[in-house]
């Protein structure tokens, strides 16, 4: 594909995909604040201690197959029928296993109610399993305007049925179904896009050759989905269902920009970079621009939802939260370091060292461990502080990444050192504003004003010092 051809199906595709993200995130959130006033701390507890081991195991359910479909460079309708039956008997073993083995989770946690929260839950691993094939094809054609939009659909649908529910007293139900509601008009609509009837033969013989490059990205994904879910699973075991209720919350309003636009960033990565995978030079361009583009959007983020937590979370989600403030501080700083990071496993798949994201997620998850345990035995606020250790460890593992594609830390720094200082620019003006100007004022103005203020300094550091990038986000608006 020739380079002015990708970049614009690149820039598409981040256009599509993070207006979309935009919209269904308004939706979703404009819903869940609603959701969070009505349940309980013990029913997101509850979808936690099963969430765990739902999101677990659905790791397994295409055994890094739907990566081979994107990275592989000559794909037939052979290798599809082929993956796709064998993905689909995999998500019914998956279910069964789910099924099967809840009543051990819920022993684990000490709580029976987990036992059925589980076995319903399970029922999305056959309806990811269905659409598999249809929205590998799109990512690997970069189709991501008809993705978004099936996508946006799907939370849009889940949201309004999750708030029902819960007005209707469905509790922690309301959240499971709308789950499932979502992955169905999600993955009924990404079929729908891409149509296709598989071959009835099935040879294993040949799906075993992708599943060779499969099963590594695969295990990269678990040793990830352990660094990324540790705590909520030593949090469950120690604090118990409330206090995990709290720090649970917390960890999806600070995982909104790794959740919604890093996401993003990394659904067009993967199959950017596995097409720009014999051109090395090009290759180290376009990783350090989309790290860049990464930390411009999501470090002003992460660090704004830091400011403003003391009087959102009173303000939106009630008093009876105020025990996710700390955490949620802590979350989001770690987020945006969490955000860059993400996109050293896509450029490892693509240029097929699946090996290296293993080794790194590997040491992540060891430390992060650790950490984790010593944290909880503190309380909610020692598991959050824990999570501090992880920009070392990150820094140790991108080291790794770079040497790959022959990168230097002092060259990766170089690209990131505006996002860090625009970031800290923000932060002491609206540090200096809060202490000086609205210390004495409600809720409601000390949060917009903090978030007016943060926007205004972070766009003015990059008027002053570096127009360049302000003029292309501009642009890319534009467009």
């Amino acid at each position: 594909m020739p380079e002015r051809s990708l970049r614009r199906r690149i820039l598409d595709g981040v256009f599509w995909l993070t207006v979309v993200k935009i919209l269904s995130q308004a939706i979703s959130w404009t819903v869940t604040v609603y959701v969070i006033r009505i349940l309980a701390p013990s029913d997101y507890g509850l979808v936690a201690m099963s969430g765990v081991y739902v999101g677990f195991i659905i790791l397994f359910n295409e055994v890094g197959l739907s990566a081979a479909i994107v990275q592989k460079k000559d794909l037939n309708q052979e290798d599809r029928s082929n993956i796709c039956w064998a993905v689909l008997s995999i998500n019914l073993a998956l279910y069964a296993l789910a099924f099967y083995s809840a009543p051990l989770v819920a022993a684990f946690y000490n709580e029976p109610r987990v036992v059925e929260v589980i076995r319903v839950a399970s029922i999305v691993f056959i309806v990811r399993g269905l659409g598999l094939v249809s929205n590998s094809m799109l990512v690997r054609e970069m189709a991501f305007k008809k993705q978004s939009q099936a996508e946006l659909v799907g939370n849009a649908t889940g949201a309004v049925a999750t708030l029902w529910l819960a007005m209707e007293g469905f509790g922690v139900w309301s959240l499971v179904y709308g789950a499932i509601i979502n992955e169905i008009v999600a993955n009924l609509l990404i079929f729908l896009f891409y149509p296709w009837k598989p071959d009835l033969a099935f040879s294993f013989s040949k799906v075993k050759i992708l599943i060779g490059f499969g099963s590594k990205v695969s295990a990269a994904r678990v040793l990830w989905y352990f660094s990324a879910n540790m705590d909520l699973l030593i949090a469950g075991r120690i604090l118990g269902k409330t206090q995990l209720g709290y720090y649970a919350v917390a960890v999806q309003l600070a995982m909104i920009p790794l959740d919604k636009m890093v996401s993003t960033i990394s659904q067009v990565a993967f199959p950017a970079f596995s097409k720009l995978q014999d051109d090395p030079a090009l290759l180290r361009s376009y990783y350090l621009k989309i790290v860049n583009v990464v930390a411009f959007a999501v470090f002003p983020i992460c660090w704004g939802i830091f400011l403003v937590a003391e009087s959102v979370v009173p303000l939106f989600l009630s008093a009876k939260w105020l025990p996710a403030v700390l955490p949620l501080q802590i979350l989001s700083m770690v987020t945006a370091f969490r955000a860059i990071h993400l996109v050293n496993a896509p450029l490892e798949m693509a240029i097929g060292r699946p090996g290296t994201t293993i080794r790194n997620f590997a040491t992540i998850t060891l430390v992060l461990a650790a950490s984790f345990y010593i944290g909880s035995t503190y309380g909610l606020e020692g598991l959050a502080y824990s999570w501090l250790v992880f920009p070392a460890v990150s820094l140790f593992t991108t080291s790794t990444t770079l040497k790959l594609i022959g990168l230097s830390l002092a060259v990766y720094f170089k690209e990131l050192r505006h996002p860090f200082l625009g970031t800290a620019f923000m932060v002491l003006a609206v540090l200096l504003c809060q202490k000086l100007v609205l210390l004495d004022h409600g809720l409601v103005i000390h949060a917009v004003g903090s978030a007016t203020l943060g926007v205004a300094s972070y766009t003015l550091y990059y008027a002053l010092f570096n127009r360049k990038m302000f003029a292309e986000a501009r642009n890319l608006l534009r467009r």
